[in-house]
């Protein structure tokens, strides 16, 4: 028998009535999992696809009676990058993952790695950290369910951070002038440059581009290549921004309440799993996409140590500004920045400047 997570009720008023016992049935239940990023240029939806899908049908078939089917609905088919946290709240999808740099209202704790910049370029070891933080403040979960009606299973997000352009350039104040694109709150590293900011998304980077409305973009190495922006914009710097754990996999209460405890507690296991896989496939991606993009004759330069010293100094004070914003929502600001920041060197990563937030 297959069933909606919401077509339970009648069954459990037979169940309540001792009508038939519980345990002989053996339902299938269909999930609508999302994003707005699209398979192949974006490693977290490649390994949803590749690995958590497939693996917790496989699991739910093998320890389970129940059979769970996944529609898998990426690249913005049900829900854009700005929409899926919407849509999971509505129950339009079950699952979803969330960039939470398109929800700057609803989710701004979340997008805490991109007001730290030059952090860690690797995504294993941001992950250690911005779980750490994850722990030590439990609204930053907790929040999900309390106000949007679903629950975070995992982190993800993406391998660090460069510049790709169209036209080539060697220190910061080049950038003046000219235009380019980012997620929304990445585009605050660019302060004081004299650029042109415009908030896109992957999915609009390589037509922006094209039609002059941008003229590059902050892109991680993984999806630069695959999207092929170095065949319109071939100059690409790596400046180390880091990489950034600022999404979330998130799961719809009323679908995970309406599932089987023993289904639950698989997707919930398959979830940590993916968690740290994808943080593994996130670093691996990096090194793929720098290799490749050098192969297809991209002119990949890293800038110097002399540059990104400097930069840092003028991006100084934006953990106090941003620790401030926090607070004046009704969050301790400055203990969420120090926490991230004692995490950083526990983990032996050191940033460029003192961040200290006081």
């Amino acid at each position: 028998m297959e069933v909606s997570v919401k077509g339970l009720v009648s069954k459990a008023i037979v169940i309540a009535l001792g009508l038939v016992p519980a345990a002989s049935f053996a339902d299938t239940f269909t999930l609508r999992i999302g994003s707005g990023h699209a398979l192949g240029p974006v490693t977290y939806v490649n390994t949803s696809n590749q690995f958590l899908v497939p693996e917790i049908e496989r699991r739910v078939s093998e320890r389970t009676e129940h059979t769970v089917r996944f529609i898998e609905a990426y690249g913005g088919s049900i829900a854009k990058t700005g929409e899926t946290l919407e849509a999971v709240e509505k129950g339009i999808l079950d699952m979803g993952h969330v960039c939470f740099c398109f929800e700057p209202a609803k989710a701004p704790l979340q997008n805490l790695n991109y007001f730290v910049p030059f952090s860690t370029p690797s995504a294993v070891q941001q992950l250690e950290i911005t779980r750490e933080v994850y722990d030590a403040f439990p609204v930053m979960t907790e929040m999900f369910s309390e106000q949007y009606s679903q629950t975070l299973l995992a982190l993800t997000g993406y391998d660090n951070y460069n510049l790709g352009t169209s036209f080539a350039w060697e220190s910061f104040v080049d950038l003046e002038g000219h235009k380019i694109g980012g997620a929304g709150a990445n585009l605050n590293w660019f302060e004081g440059s004299g650029m042109t900011v415009v908030q896109a998304g992957i999915p609009e980077f390589y037509t922006g581009i094209q039609t002059g409305v941008i003229e590059g973009a902050s892109l991680f190495p993984s999806s630069y290549f695959g999207l092929k922006l170095h065949e319109i914009a071939p100059n690409y710097k790596i400046v180390n921004f880091g990489a950034m754990m600022v999404n979330g996999l998130l799961i719809n209460n009323d679908t995970l309440e309406g599932l089987p405890q023993e289904v639950a507690d698989i997707i919930r296991e398959v979830a940590a799993e993916y968690e740290n896989m994808t943080a593994q496939a996130l670093d691996a991606a990096q090194a793929d996409g720098l290799e490749k993009l050098r192969a297809a004759g991209a002119d990949v330069t890293e800038l110097s140590a002399e540059e990104r010293q400097a930069w840092a100094e003028r991006l100084q004070t934006l953990p106090t500004r941003k620790a401030e914003e926090f607070t004046e929502l009704g969050y301790d600001g400055p203990a969420i920045f120090n926490a991230y920041l004692a995490a950083a060197e526990a983990a032996g990563f050191s940033f460029p400047v003192d961040y200290t937030v006081k």
